[in-house]
């Protein structure tokens, strides 16, 4: 089934299922429910991006970073509970997707190799600076371990035709009988700067892949870290097409100020927003840069975007820290459906192909 564009869909329905405090419900595979369904599992990694993508017949990877070295193994013990669950996959990620190669989306990569089967790997091929250590091991690993790995760059997508995107039998390779979901990647690294300056060029959050996951009328969008320069080019990109209309949209850049824009949300539109982020005094009293503290995540100015494109509220409000710069940090009400992993754990987002939610924020 294609997906629908948003307009079509039924928002009194989520909006319903959305103001249920779901916290005590059971979230069980898939095949236990008459409808199928899907489960997004963003995974608290402190500051660095994990998401689980749990499908009927099979799992995927998007993104394998942690924190340090505690935050490697909360993601190794919890898809090791998952895969405890889900019998029937063996162990088995079918792809695992890095968005870019920093060391906040690549440190638990090997850890996952060698813990798990992965059978595809797919990134931008870009192998210097930080964070590649991984994504070069996995590469040397790939032969020995049955890998299967995939560069994609952004002189792969189309753009013309229908423009929906790069896929193919590497990027998406489910087939599920119930509900066949489609996996496509919206933008990638550039090879030339084209009209770019040299230091957004070199910047490279705008490297990330972006992307696009439906499941029937429900889609997910993820932009990695993404900044404003790639942002522009993935809007102007589609900006005459439903393809960046999504139900479900992974604030960028650990929800930072140049990564969530309004003219973003406005090709988006999302019902419900997940921000994977660190504590917001992670790092404070030290001298370290990568740090929440330091970078000031997630940055109040993109989550009162958020709120302001968000119709629902979330089940139960929250009072949160949120930074007006780096360093500065103030409490902000959250009413909105706008989830993060500093404040919620581990968030689960579980989805009909009609659109139907059931959120489970770990707290």
């Amino acid at each position: 089934m294609k997906p629908q564009p948003f307009h079509n869909r039924r928002p009194e329905t989520a909006s319903t299922v959305l103001r249920i405090h779901l916290a005590a419900l059971l979230l069980c595979a898939s095949a236990a429910y008459a409808d199928p369904r899907m489960t997004a599992h963003f995974i608290d990694v402190g500051q660095a991006d994990a998401t689980l993508l749990e499908f009927p017949c099979g799992a995927v990877l998007l993104d394998a970073g942690a924190q340090d070295d505690e935050h490697v193994a909360t993601l190794t013990n919890y898809l090791k509970a998952f895969f405890a669950r889900r019998g029937d996959l063996h162990n088995t990620l079918e792809s695992v997707i890095i968005t870019h190669n920093h060391l906040d989306h690549t440190r638990s990569l090997r850890a996952v190799v060698e813990n798990f089967t992965v059978k595809r790997y797919l990134d931008h091929g870009m192998l210097d600076g930080a964070g590649t250590a991984h994504p070069k091991w996995v590469r040397q690993q790939a032969a020995a371990r049955g890998i299967a790995v995939r560069e994609i760059s952004d002189e792969q997508i189309p753009t013309t035709g229908d423009r929906q995107g790069l896929t193919d039998a590497q990027i998406d390779p489910l087939s599920c009988a119930e509900c066949d979901p489609q996996i496509a990647i919206l933008a990638a690294r550039r090879l030339e700067k084209g009209a770019w300056s040299e230091e957004d060029f070199e910047n490279k959050n705008n490297e990330s892949l972006v992307v696009r996951v439906a499941f029937g009328s429900t889609v997910f969008l993820f932009t990695g870290d993404a900044e404003e320069p790639e942002l522009e080019v993935l809007t102007e990109r589609y900006r005459d097409t439903s393809t960046l209309d999504a139900d479900v949209y992974h604030a960028g850049h650990h929800g930072s100020a140049n990564a969530t824009t309004a003219p973003l949300l406005a090709l988006v539109s999302p019902m419900i927003a997940v921000i994977s982020v660190g504590q917001w005094n992670y790092g404070k009293g030290t001298l370290d840069r990568f740090t929440t503290w330091y970078y000031g995540h997630p940055r109040a100015q993109a989550v009162k975007l958020l709120a302001n494109s968000i119709p629902y509220a979330r089940a139960r409000y929250t009072k949160e820290k949120l930074a007006d710069k780096p360093m500065l940090f103030r409490n902000v009400q959250i009413r909105k459906a706008i989830y993060a992993t500093a404040w919620d754990g581990h968030v689960r987002i579980t989805a009909t192909e009609a659109s139907k939610f059931i959120i489970e924020p770990e707290k």
